[in-house]
């Protein structure tokens, strides 16, 4: 890919400005200024019935002008490599959606997408999304923005009522790391293991950016947290309170760790919102126990930590699209009045707003009472003050996700120990960086 722009300065931020009346103007934008009717093409990662058949619909009803046809592609690394092709191709795509930060970057790096940071500040909503705006609005590369923020994914702690309850568990609210694992303990055995995963102790602990440190000059993997975490995680699978690698990878459940909480075989499972689609899918999942949201607990008692979820799915108009009123005006509505649509697939708006209410009625559906334990999905998701943490450098991201992903794997394996990880991890990562930079 052409590299147009410097890599040391890809700045990111997520949404978390505005108020309901904004939110309730977003879907308010003008004609497409384009002649006659105009069909835009959208790239996207949530399956068509989750959402994006109803928001498309919802919006050329209001622009019958424009409209929507709607791809999806497997948000995977065949997927995303599919989706580049196509973009470098000259394929028409007019509006992609990006859900990794290192594939936003990559996309930007190709001169793949539009500069929307114009007509950000010039928006009367979205101008909370503009450079300058807010340091934490959006993602800003080199100090422009090329997509928007759709969706604020809280993390929790899904667990399985019916076998908290059989084990007379009650889950305090100030609840602890050492707590979860004592928990994870009680629910193990006949079958079950406590927790796919235990909490990203190093990403709580150190929030944005942590894996490098100050300035993006080198990586961070020498900072005992992350030994603190990958000392936790073996731990748990020696005990058979969390599922030992060796399963996860024979199971592919890395890639459906819904399979194994929903047939019964994990307690709890340390998820975003979008899974609800599963657990609301009782035909594909059928089971006959409550969902309770916990909230994520603390490293230590009384300790502040970041929340590990995100703002993501990153709404962008490409650089060759024909229609760049048409697809802004698309994006407006999108973060709008339309986030409605999205709500029941499991995207939350990113902008603030909206009755909870609605929300939670949308988000758990016809059979909520049934499937959910209610006012734990409002407590400790929907009204929910965890920080999320947001990345600020992208320094070589792309490459450092390529070198932990096969070391993370070879650890929880066993087949190196945690001292070979962090030498190596941090010698592989800081090449990487000093080449990128």
């Amino acid at each position: 890919m052409t590299r147009t722009i410097s890599r040391r300065r890809l700045l990111a931020g997520a949404a978390g400005l505005g108020s309901a009346a904004l939110l309730a103007a977003c879907g308010k934008g003008g004609d497409s200024g384009d002649a006659g009717t105009v069909t835009l093409n959208v790239w996207g990662g949530v399956p068509a019935e989750s959402g994006p058949d109803a928001l498309f619909a919802a919006f050329t009803a209001k622009h019958p002008n424009i409209k929507v046809k709607y791809t999806r592609f497997v948000n995977d690394d065949q997927g995303n490599l599919k989706l580049d092709t196509a973009l470098q191709g000259g394929l028409d795509i007019d509006v992609v959606v990006s859900y990794a930060r290192s594939a936003l970057a990559k996309r930007v790096e190709a001169g793949l997408l539009t500069d929307l940071t114009d007509r950000l500040a010039g928006d009367p909503v979205l101008k909370v999304l503009a450079p300058g705006a807010n340091p934490a609005s959006n993602y800003f590369f080199d100090g422009k923005a090329y997509s928007v923020p759709a969706s604020r994914s809280v993390e929790t702690v899904l667990a399985n009522k019916s076998l908290l309850d059989k084990a007379g568990i009650t889950v305090p609210a100030d609840w602890t790391t050492a707590d979860f694992r004592t928990i994870a303990r009680q629910l193990s055995g006949n079958g079950v293991y406590g927790c796919l995963i235990p909490p990203d102790l190093a990403r709580q602990q150190l929030g944005p950016d942590f894996t490098y440190k100050a300035g993006g000059r080198e990586s961070n993997f020498d900072h005992p947290a992350f030994r603190e975490n990958f000392q936790l995680r073996l731990d748990m699978m020696a005990e058979k309170s969390a599922v030992p690698m060796t399963e996860i990878v024979a199971q592919k459940w890395d890639a459906f760790a819904q399979t194994p909480f929903l047939t019964g075989k994990v307690a709890m499972w340390i998820s975003q919102p979008f899974v609800m689609r599963y657990i609301k899918d009782t035909k594909e999942y059928p089971h006959d126990f409550k969902t309770v949201l916990l909230p994520m607990p603390a490293p230590q008692k009384g300790a502040q930590f970041w929340n590990t979820g995100a703002y993501g799915d990153n709404v962008a108009i490409t650089k060759k699209s024909k229609h760049q009123d048409a697809a802004f005006t698309l994006l407006q509505f999108w973060l709008g009045e339309g986030a409605a649509h999205m709500v029941p697939g499991g995207r939350l708006p990113s902008l603030p707003g909206g009755d909870t209410a609605k929300l939670a009625a949308d988000l758990g559906g016809p059979d909520a009472a049934k499937l959910f334990d209610e006012q734990s999905l409002v407590t400790n998701l929907l009204t929910s003050d965890a920080r999320i943490p947001v990345d600020a450098i992208q320094t070589a991201h792309a490459e450092i996700s390529t070198i932990m992903n096969g070391l993370n794997q070879r650890v929880l394996l066993g087949n190196i120990s945690i001292d070979q990880w962090a030498r190596t991890a941090k010698e592989q990562c800081d090449a990487a960086i000093k080449k990128a930079a």
